[in-house]
């Protein structure tokens, strides 16, 4: 077996970017994450590596341009509901990145009316 280079590239890289954005998450929900800059810069490489695998993708498709169709057949196809999930995953790494940006830059612990 030869896969294509895009096959190992969209693997590993969108790999790193939702093991990232995991990690992340398990992170926030144990109130251990990083400060909110840290927390926000690993959420933007995670979201580069996981579009350039999604890019990468697309372009191993035979018709690249056709590319939006494949969210239209989610019903049936593996590889489109792979795409929707990712897109909603990026979604939610905005939201928590947008969460963590407007919170208190305060340490854990301590209030900013201190």
């Amino acid at each position: 077996m030869h896969p294509a280079f895009s096959v190992i590239f969209f693997t590993t890289a969108s790999g790193a970017g939702f093991g990232l954005f995991a990690w992340m998450g398990l992170l926030a929900l144990t109130n251990h994450l990083p400060d909110r800059i840290s927390a926000c810069f690993a959420l933007a490489i995670g979201a580069l590596f996981a579009v350039a695998g999604l890019f990468s993708s697309v372009a191993h498709l035979g018709k690249p341009l056709r590319a939006w169709r494949a969210f239209s057949q989610w019903r049936s196809s593996w590889l489109s509901r792979e795409g929707v999930l990712a897109i909603a995953c990026l979604l939610v790494a905005l939201g928590l990145g947008c969460l963590l940006w407007a919170a208190d830059p305060a340490p854990m612990g301590q209030s900013s009316m201190d």
